[in-house]
């Protein structure tokens, strides 16, 4: 009898433990590319699914079988191409009755999934408009649409047009759980609506919550601490959580010297009171430069020089040679195995020095943000074993740093190994003349359309206290908002020597003392003039109180001489 009881409460336990997997939407995407590879549209896609779900994978459709659809609840075909597919696409699906999802071109060549659309051409438009809602329209660059003639009681989500012209063009349609996106190119940062029906795809609820952040940018020695001050000495006031992009060393572009925080005391104080007050610390770099005569609107982890990844030292010239300049696959996977070995080991050193620079001088970060948002797919892989989350936007190809995007909310995409990303939507670089809630209009209007869309934008101190103020009051308005603490978050950092990570919305900091005792000349020079500093008041303080008991004694002793003076 024991025995049956043992029996059922495992039988009862694994159904429990299954139940629980089958919360976790399992999502295959099928992709075709010009390149066999995974790509910039690839990583858009990542970017808006991997919101609802960690468990995603892709597979080239010249790679995919039958096998690989085992489990899968939510299976995508995306192709930015028209091409012609294998003949297993034949029957491929025949057996497979979850959701279906296909995006761009040769949703003819899935079986009948797709028989309720018919493809007809092409148009382009710079609208779209989720069809039961006309309140929700984004406007977008140009782009190209898959014209489709919808069949077979379909309906149509989203719709697009020109501006210019009243006619409007189907451009999601769905029967069922199969839905049809008839657009040859994905930017997250533009499919907002895409992601907002992916709520519908995922059967995902959100709370009618908008998170946001704010993050003062580009904070380095030779900033001047006063303008960071006056906004943190708000932001406190405010009791407002925030965050802080520091590069803990500059180089001077002409002379090549280097400075520290050591060089900048009253600014180092001000960022430790940050952290104290609600502001978290992001290391944006070591130096935010790979290339000395940069500047700081340098590239560290990014050669603009030859657009590429960090594949050789800054001062020697290389050309990245093709597949074609190999006699072998094995010789050219070998050369592109020592390229990426070498960019690895460079940014092996500049994070654990990143992040060592700031914990000896009493900073602890909590998240990474790379300059620019540049770094290659190895990049963020090498930066996974370091960080667990990342800030602002990213890079999705190898060969363009200009092929950047950000998501419409907060995600965990698969090229970044682990990290979460908590992506840059309000991206402007200098208010100028405009006036702040008009930027502010502008810049949340699309992401304002989906329930959970991310607000945030970085500032740069030197633009003045006054104009940040007005940033935040305008910020304020937007509905449902909800600030970030990156301190309240599950998060953590590690690096040779040291482990950060947050608890109970503290900061811990566990690290080998022997290892920032006396790891820097700076360092120490900075805390034996802290010493001194701190003694040069003491003996003030003493000075003025004796100077003070000086007087008083006077002015007792001459009192009293007056008196007995007048007894006389």
């Amino acid at each position: 009898m024991s025995g049956l009881f043992i029996v059922a409460i495992i039988f009862i336990f694994s159904s429990t433990i299954h139940a629980q997997f089958k919360d976790e939407p399992n999502v295959l995407v099928i992709y075709s590319s010009s390149t066999e590879e995974l790509d910039e549209h690839q990583r858009s896609l990542d970017m808006l699914i991997s919101h609802f779900t960690n468990d995603v994978a892709f597979v080239s459709s010249d790679d995919v079988e039958k096998e690989d659809l085992t489990d899968v609840t939510h299976l995508f075909y995306y192709s930015p191409v028209p091409e012609e597919l294998p003949e297993t696409f034949e029957s491929l699906f025949a057996d497979y009755n979850e959701t279906f999802v296909a995006i761009g071109y040769n949703s003819e060549q899935l079986g009948d999934h797709f028989s309720f659309v018919k493809p007809k051409g092409g148009k382009e438009i710079d609208q779209l408009v989720m069809t039961n809602d006309k309140d929700k329209e984004t406007d977008s660059a140009p782009q190209k649409i898959i014209e489709v003639e919808p069949r077979e009681n379909s309906k149509v989500v989203i719709e697009g047009k020109k501006q210019e012209d009243e006619t409007t063009y189907p451009v999601m349609i769905k029967k069922g759980d199969r839905y049809f996106y008839g657009v040859d190119t994905i930017r997250a940062s533009e499919a907002v609506l895409f992601g907002e029906v992916l709520h519908e795809i995922f059967e995902v609820d959100h709370e009618e919550k908008n998170p946001a952040y704010i993050q003062l940018k580009d904070v380095h020695p030779l900033v001047d601490y006063k303008d960071v001050k006056a906004i943190a000495e708000f932001l406190k006031e405010k009791d407002l959580p925030y965050m802080v992009s520091v590069t803990p060393v500059y180089i001077d572009p002409e002379t090549g010297d280097k400075y520290h925080f050591s060089d900048n005391p009253e600014l180092l104080e001000v960022l430790r009171d940050i952290q104290e007050d609600g502001g978290s610390i992001v290391l944006h770099g070591y130096t935010h430069q790979f290339r000395g005569t940069e500047g700081e609107e340098g590239f560290e982890f990014w050669d603009t020089k030859y657009n590429s990844p960090i594949y050789a030292p800054a001062d020697e010239d290389y050309s990245l040679k093709e597949r074609s300049d190999f006699d072998s696959e094995t010789e050219y996977k070998d050369y592109i195995s020592d390229l990426k070995q070498f960019e690895t080991n460079y940014i092996d050193t500049k994070l654990t020095k990143g992040i060592q620079e700031l914990v000896k001088y009493g900073l602890y970060p909590l998240a990474f943000e790379p300059p620019h948002g540049s770094m290659s797919q190895n990049g963020y892989q090498v930066t996974s074993n370091y960080f667990s989350t990342y800030v602002g936007k990213v890079q999705l190809s190898d060969r363009d740093r200009n092929k950047t995007d950000r998501a419409p909310y907060i995600t965990s995409p698969t090229f970044l190994h682990g990290m979460q990303l908590l992506p840059e939507t309000m991206d402007y670089q200098d208010l100028g003349s405009k006036q702040i809630p008009s930027i502010v209009t502008d810049l949340t209007e699309a992401i304002n359309i989906t329930d959970d869309g991310l607000f945030s934008g970085s500032y740069y101190p030197y633009l003045g206290v006054e104009n940040f103020k007005q940033l935040i009051y305008e910020m304020e308005k937007l509905p449902n908002i909800e600030w970030i603490d990156l301190k309240e978050m599950d998060v953590w950092v590690k690096a040779d020597g040291v482990d950060i990570f947050t608890e109970n919305g503290e900061v811990v900091v566990e690290k080998e003392r022997n290892k920032f005792i006396v790891s820097s000349i700076d360092f120490l020079s900075f805390q034996f003039f802290r010493v001194i500093r701190f003694i040069a008041w003491g003996m003030a303080i003493i000075g003025a109180i004796a100077v003070l008991i000086f007087i008083i004694l006077t002015f007792v002793n001459y009192t009293r001489r007056n008196r007995l003076r007048s007894n006389y």
